[in-house]
């Protein structure tokens, strides 16, 4: 029942945000420990692939919805399966890392590096998690004070 109730909501695809954001600031940490190594090349995960999956997520549970009715219709078994449909939008290859395409010169040691923009990333990938990691707790705790029955 409580699994039903969190797949209806938006918990599921903040997950997702939440393990790619992740994933993705080990790479970036990587590759700026990785700054002064001959011959590497940065890795990063495909940004835009995964945000088109998680446009295409949320179409597909807006479709869902409006052919179910409202989230409070649906059974607990519906969710789940809403559930096992938002994973489907997010194949592993969204989280396997691949080489960065250069943004700057190859210097001659065949790195590829840039301070400023892995740093820039990093933080534009932190807040990301931040704020997914913001509102999964607020979501949380609507439910925690329903539960309770707190006003």
């Amino acid at each position: 029942m409580v699994q039903g109730i969190l797949n209806s909501t938006t918990v599921p695809l903040l997950e997702q945000v939440v393990r790619f954001t992740e994933q993705r600031q080990k790479l970036l940490t990587g590759n700026i420990a990785n700054i002064d190594t001959v011959g590497y090349k940065s890795r990063d995960l495909p940004v835009k692939k995964f945000q088109q999956a998680l446009q295409d997520a949320i179409s597909g549970r807006e479709k869902q919805q409006a052919t179910t009715g409202s989230l409070s219709s649906m059974s607990p078994s519906s969710s789940g399966q809403q559930s096992g449909g938002v994973d489907r939008y997010f194949p592993k290859e969204l989280f396997e890392a691949k080489v960065a395409d250069a943004q700057n010169i190859t210097f001659q040691d065949g790195n590829n590096r840039s301070v400023e923009r892995a740093m820039m990333e990093m933080r534009k990938n932190a807040a990301k998690q931040r704020f997914a990691i913001e509102v999964i707790t607020s979501q949380l705790n609507m439910l925690q004070a329903v539960i309770s029955e707190r006003p």
